[in-house]
């Protein structure tokens, strides 16, 4: 049974608030992209494009950090070279491992995408102040810091 105090817990625990957000924030970038030529594009292939952060990363460690099998990286892979946002090369010496950079046309999702995620924080500065927002940051900063020791 579940008493006040586990109720509570269940409702206000940090995990759940962050993924609240998370689900929030990506509907709210999805609802922007509806009317751009990206609008076809999956939240989930929005992921591995983030993971790419504008530079040239190997498939395998894109699965690896976001905890896809190499098969579901390896679709998203392939449908956002097919919407022309991303390229891929095998990786230099190898046979197998695969590259994958951002195109021009994904610098076009990407410029996007930070004009709604600066959009975001300033609705978190305008919720929680410059100073909440920041110490917000910091707090994120350090725990995903120790995450990646």
């Amino acid at each position: 049974m579940i008493d006040k105090k586990d109720n509570t817990f269940l409702e206000t625990n940090i995990k759940g608030l962050m993924m609240t957000l998370l689900a929030y924030w990506n509907a709210q970038m999805d609802d922007g992209r509806a009317n751009t030529e990206f609008a076809d594009i999956r939240q989930s292939d929005m992921r591995v494009f983030g993971q790419l952060r504008g530079q040239s990363v190997r498939l395998s460690d894109i699965h690896r950090a976001l905890g896809f099998s190499r098969q579901a990286a390896q679709q998203a892979v392939d449908r956002l070279v097919a919407h022309g946002v991303i390229s891929v090369v095998l990786a230099q010496g190898s046979k197998r491992d695969k590259v994958v950079s951002v195109t021009d046309k994904g610098q076009g999702l990407r410029i996007l995408a930070a004009q709604q995620i600066r959009e975001f924080e300033a609705h978190c500065a305008a919720v929680v102040g410059e100073e909440g927002k920041e110490e917000l940051r910091r707090l994120l900063t350090q725990l995903t810091d120790d995450i990646q020791k």
